[in-house]
C-alpha cells in the first residue's frame, strides 16, 4: 500500500515536494518525517507502479528510491523517473552494499547511494547538496537556451536585414526594365515548382525561391546599351553578358547567410555537357539549386517578350528543353518541367474546352 504524508488535494507545482518509494513501511515514514522538517511536501509508494502515478501527477523536486522492489528494480525504475522528470534528484537509499551496484547506478544518474540504516544527518546533508547541484545544472541550462534563442532571433533579423539589402538590389539591376523585374520573380516561382516536383519538401525548396529573384542581380553591372540591345551584341557586349553570374555571386560571398545562394547564382548559366560559363562546370560539379534554376530560368525567358525576340508557346519552349536535356540541361530538371508544366497545360485546356 502507498502512503502519503499530503492531505487529499493536489497540492501546486511550485511546491518544494519528494517521493519516498520504499517497500519498508517504517522506512518510509522515517524518511518522509525528516524531509518534511526541511520543507518538503512528501509523498509515499511502496511500489514501482504508485511511483510511477506519483510522477504522473505530480511535480517532484527528489526522490529517494531502493533498489530492491516488489517486482522491479530500483535501477530500472530509476531510469523511467528521468524519462518522465529528467530534472529531478534521485538518491539511492539501500541494504545493497555492493560496489559494482553503487557505480552502476550513479552512473545512470543517481546523485547519491547511501547505505541503510541511513542517519538522518547523512539524508539531509547529501539531499540539500544534491538539490543545490542540480538547480545549478538547470539554471545554467536555462541560461544556455536564453542565449541561443537570443541568438537565433538575432540570426533571423540580421538575415531578413541581408534580404532586404539583396531585394533592393535586385530591384535596382531590373528597374530599367519592368520585364526583367517580371522575369526574375516569375523565375522564382517556376523555380520552386519544379523543386517541389522534384520531391523536395517545402522548407527546401524556400531556398531556390529565395535564390531565384537574385539570380540576375549581377546584371546591375552591365551597361543598358549591352541589357536593352535589339541587334546582335558585340564581341564586348557579349563578354559583359558572361560576367554577371559571377558580379552577381560576388555581390553575395560576404553574407554568412546566402554563401549557399551565391554558388547557385554564380552558377545557373553552367550547362551539365561543361560548355557553360563562367567556369566551365560539367554535370552534379554544378549544385542541384543551380541546375534547377537554369531550367527554371531558360523556361521563363522563352515564353516571355524580349527587346530581341519574341515569346514562344510553353509547348515549344519544353520542345526546346527536351532538345537539350543531358547536355545544357539536367536532364532529370526537364523531366520535372515537362511532366509538371504539361499537366497545367493539359489542365488548362481542359478549363477551355
Amino acid at each position: 500500500m502507498a502512503g502519503s504524508c499530503l492531505g487529499n488535494g493536489v497540492v501546486s507545482a511550485e511546491a518544494k515536494r519528494a517521493l519516498i518509494v520504499d517497500d519498508e513501511f517504517h522506512v518510509r515514514s522515517l524518511i518522509a518525517r525528516w524531509l518534511s522538517d526541511e520543507g518538503f511536501e512528501c509523498l509515499q509508494a511502496a511500489d514501482a507502479a504508485t511511483a510511477r502515478n506519483h510522477l504522473r501527477d505530480y511535480h517532484i523536486q527528489l526522490v529517494t528510491l531502493d533498489i530492491t522492489l516488489p517486482g522491479r528494480s530500483g535501477a530500472e525504475l530509476m531510469e523511467e523517473i528521468f524519462a518522465v522528470r529528467p530534472d529531478v534528484v534521485v538518491l539511492m537509499v539501500t541494504a545493497v552494499q555492493e560496489a559494482r551496484t553503487a557505480i552502476d547506478v550513479l552512473r545512470r544518474g543517481a546523485s547519491g547511494y547511501l547505505i541503510k540504516p541511513v542517519s538522518r544527518e547523512q539524508l539531509i546533508l547529501q539531499a540539500r547538496r544534491s538539490i543545490a547541484q542540480r538547480q545549478m545544472l538547470i539554471e545554467r541550462r536555462q541560461y544556455t537556451e536564453r542565449l541561443e534563442q537570443q541568438i537565433r532571433q538575432q540570426t533571423v533579423a540580421i538575415r531578413h536585414a541581408h534580404e532586404e539589402t539583396i531585394h533592393r538590389l535586385v530591384a535596382a539591376s531590373s528597374c530599367r526594365d519592368v520585364e526583367t523585374s517580371m522575369h526574375i520573380f516569375r523565375t522564382g516561382l517556376l523555380a520552386e515548382l519544379l523543386a517541389r516536383a522534384m520531391g523536395w519538401p517545402q522548407a527546401e525548396a524556400d531556398k531556390i525561391r529565395l535564390a531565384a529573384p537574385m539570380h540576375d542581380v549581377g546584371k546591375i553591372g552591365t551597361p543598358d546599351s549591352t541589357l536593352l540591345k535589339c541587334g546582335k551584341l558585340s564581341d564586348s557586349e557579349w563578354a559583359d553578358i558572361l560576367r554577371h553570374p559571377a558580379m552577381g555571386a560576388d555581390f553575395l560571398a560576404g553574407i554568412d547567410e546566402l554563401s549557399e545562394v551565391a554558388g547557385v547564382i554564380r552558377h545557373h548559366h553552367e550547362h551539365v555537357d561543361g560548355s557553360g560559363y563562367p567556369d566551365g562546370l560539367k554535370g552534379d560539379a554544378i549544385p542541384l539549386l543551380a541546375r534547377i534554376l537554369s531550367v527554371a530560368d531558360a523556361l521563363e525567358a522563352m515564353t516571355s517578350e524580349r527587346p530581341y525576340r519574341a515569346a514562344v508557346s510553353l509547348e515549344a519552349a519544353l520542345f526546346e528543353l527536351h532538345a537539350h536535356a543531358g547536355t545544357q540541361f539536367d536532364a532529370d530538371v526537364v523531366d520535372a518541367a515537362v511532366r509538371v508544366i504539361g499537366e497545367k497545360i493539359a489542365e488548362s485546356r481542359r478549363k477551355a474546352a
